[in-house]
């Protein structure tokens, strides 16, 4: 198994190094064997193949807006069609992720990730529902699908598909799921658990142990060929379902009549740093949970606002790790 963690091609995370070696003798002081590199819409930021034991690639807020043929608002301006939907139609959100994956595969990594799961800003803000898993996955089978046609069919590196909260892949209902894999037309993909954002299916947890409780069950409900896929897991708790429950913490959704999209996006966002919360686990529930799965690689998937910051949460989630049972 190796440990990697989350990083960026984008100047914010490369600045304060300087250059990639010294990201990646800083990484692997720490006891890491690399890193999993989100990529950026316009490419891959001049990362070297060394920097991306895996990639992650760039997500749209709302793609299925455009999936379904709805014209898109007419106050957006510059790359903001790009940034929340994939595109400015059906066809540019298609060639998008085909870029992505080829631009992607110059680095050579051993995965990609890939997001199933699709929510616009208001759904976000206001934590509401407005399309099915079922649906979602079923468009997003034939999005990968014509995506891959320029490869052969296949994607030009495997794919992992990332679960989220939203309507999706949640790991919550094992039917879509299976709807959604016998409709691919390739085979080289596997899923990755992203713990953090299984948690934030539920409002219960307010400890490590229940944490570990509620991803158990949830694991346990599903087939298990759907558990024996997972090659990856994205480490990182999240226990916010008390600041979820609070009142007022979501939008009305008659708040938002009116304000532009990107007014409305920034609320989404403000919501949505507080509620997946990216923090390290402290106690061997973070051995309990990847022993459950056995993956290839886990990713300390940690949110901290300097380096310093994150890299004293992964020496704490790689002790943990390491630690006896919970």
């Amino acid at each position: 198994m190796k440990e990697l963690v989350n990083f960026s091609v984008y100047p914010f995370d490369l600045e304060p190094f300087g250059d990639w070696p010294t990201v990646l003798a800083h990484w692997r002081s720490l006891g890491l064997d690399g890193l999993e590199l989100l990529t950026a819409f316009d490419g891959t930021g001049g990362a070297p193949p060394e920097a991306a034991t895996g990639i992650h690639l760039p997500y749209w807020m709302d793609w299925y807006h455009l999936w379904q043929g709805r014209p898109l608002p007419d106050d957006l301006g510059g790359e903001e069609p790009l940034y929340y939907f994939g595109g400015s139609s059906r066809d540019d959100l298609v060639a998008n992720l085909s870029r992505y994956m080829a631009q992607g595969a110059t680095l050579a990594p051993d995965y990609a990730v890939f997001h199933l799961a699709n929510a616009g800003a208001d759904e976000i803000a206001t934590n509401g529902v407005v399309n099915g898993d079922d649906e979602v996955l079923q468009a997003l089978a034939e999005l990968l699908t014509q995506a891959c046609a320029p490869f052969g069919g296949r994607p030009p590196m495997r794919l992992y598909f990332e679960n989220l909260w939203w309507p999706g892949l949640t790991f919550l209902d094992a039917g879509p799921i299976k709807a959604f894999a016998e409709a691919l037309p390739f085979d080289d993909w596997a899923f990755l658990l992203d713990v953090g954002h299984l948690l934030n299916t539920t409002d219960e947890p307010k400890t490590e142990e229940e944490a570990l409780a509620y991803v158990l069950a949830r694991l346990d409900a599903l087939p298990v060929w759907v558990v024996d896929r997972i090659e990856a897991v994205h480490l990182h708790k999240s226990l916010s379902g008390p600041l979820r429950r609070r009142t007022g913490f979501f939008a009305a959704a008659a708040d938002l009549k009116g304000r532009t999209l990107r007014e409305r996006a920034d609320e989404a966002r403000r919501r949505l740093f507080l509620v997946d919360e990216h923090r390290p686990f402290e106690t061997g529930v973070a051995r309990a949970l990847v022993e459950r799965v056995e993956p290839l690689f886990v990713t300390h998937e940690l949110n901290a606002p300097t380096v310093e910051a994150k890299s004293a949460a992964v020496v704490t989630q790689r002790r943990a790790l390491k630690s006896g049972p919970a």
